[in-house]
């Protein structure tokens, strides 16, 4: 397995053999001896391009690797979309994708992208692999729950794991600083009902709209709301580095703790000594302390001439080999997108470069849990890991 293990460029060799060489184009043949076609609907502009950007350059890292280590072969192709970090357009990017006879969908980015563009993805029978933890993603109760599948924990996962942290500590009163989309608010109903189990009451609420950028209000109402410990339910880098300086300067001066939103290498770098101490949940930790895996997936980052950013690439990596895990498990077969549906329902230990064990089922497509996750701390504008 690709994972804690370290990168086995001899499994990466036999999965691209199967699977073939990449051509990055759009095809349209389905039949055996054609090219498989995988979509990536991504945020490669706007808010969330923080993550979209890593998560193609992950994409395209790997597909570099194999295209240098393997030849002939089961061909597949990655065309890429952008999103623009705009629901709407993710529904409209995956419809284009579909349009181009792709049998499965990376993305799109965000949450609320995903959400968005699920009944697309159910009446054009065709997955999505969504690298976001936003819980209602694969909510059973959704019509097109059936073709939707996550790259990552579930902020239930992750929110649990980041509270548990901060329970260990002396605060019992929360107060939460969200974004204003279906991650944020997720966010705040997930903390509001795992809290109490865990000695802590969440006491005051206050939100921010992506591109905030004065957030003194809103670090004020939870000082004055008595915050012994403040939780961020942030995925822009720039709106949490906001939030962070704005509580200091208005005397905010509890522990701040954070979902895997935050875990980038742009927002422990780009802030000050403000946020020296911060704790974030993450999925591994990429650029800082990585496992063998994600150390191999680090150096495929740093080849293709990009610097690792963390949780990005990770997720983006995650879905890319669940698609191909599903590619290789049908050998043999025409691939459409039901195909790809039913054989990721039963996909389990496929490779990849994350951690933790992952497999999905009918009733399972979260797929990633607890044991991917860990505990970083800012420190010198570095995460590091906590034992």
């Amino acid at each position: 397995m690709i994972g804690e293990d370290g990168m086995n460029l001899r499994m990466l060799r036999a999965l691209a053999i199967c699977v073939g060489a990449v051509a990055m184009i759009a095809g349209s043949a389905r039949a055996q001896d054609a090219p498989v076609k995988i979509g990536a609907v991504l945020s490669l502009s706007g808010p969330a391009a923080v993550f979209g950007i890593p998560e193609r350059d992950a994409i395209q890292a790997i597909v570099a690797k194999m295209n240098s280590t393997t030849k002939g072969g089961r061909n597949f192709e990655i065309s890429f979309y952008d999103d623009k970090s705009n629901p709407t357009e993710a529904t409209r990017a995956v419809n284009q994708a579909i349009n181009d006879k792709v049998v499965a969908i990376v993305g799109p980015s965000t949450g609320s992208g995903i959400l968005a563009a699920g009944p697309i993805a159910q009446r054009l029978s065709t997955p999505l692999i969504g690298p976001a933890g936003t819980l209602a993603i694969t909510d059973p109760k959704n019509e097109f729950y059936p073709w939707i599948f996550r790259a990552a924990p579930s902020d239930a996962s992750d929110v649990r794991a980041i509270l548990q942290d901060m329970a260990k500590g002396n605060a019992k009163k929360v107060g939460i600083f969200y974004q204003e989309d279906a991650y944020g608010k997720t966010g705040v109903d997930l903390a509001r009902e795992v809290g109490p189990s865990l000695g802590l009451n969440v006491v005051e609420t206050a939100s921010a709209p992506y591109t905030a950028t004065d957030l003194t209000a809103q670090a004020t109402k939870l000082r004055n709301a008595g915050a012994q410990a403040v939780f961020l339910q942030i995925s822009i880098a720039a709106l949490g580095s906001s939030f962070v300086k704005a509580a200091r300067q208005v005397g905010l001066s509890v522990p701040i703790y954070a979902n895997a939103g935050l875990a980038q290498r742009s927002f422990a770098e780009n802030v000050g000594n403000e946020v020296e101490g911060l704790r974030i949940v993450s999925i591994g930790n990429l650029p800082y302390d990585p496992t063998p895996g994600e150390a191999e997936l680090a150096k495929m980052l740093e080849a293709a001439g990009k610097q690792p950013q963390g949780w990005g690439e990770l997720t983006g990596s995650n879905a890319l080999m669940a698609a191909l895990g599903a590619i290789d498990k049908q050998k043999g077969k025409d691939i459409t997108g039901a195909s790809m549906r039913e054989t990721l329902e039963s996909l389990c230990d496929f490779d990849k470069f994350a951690r933790g064990r992952v497999c999905y089922s009918a009733k399972d497509h979260d797929g990633w849990h607890e044991d991917a996750l860990v505990i970083t701390e800012v420190r010198n504008k570095q995460f590091r890991s906590v034992p």
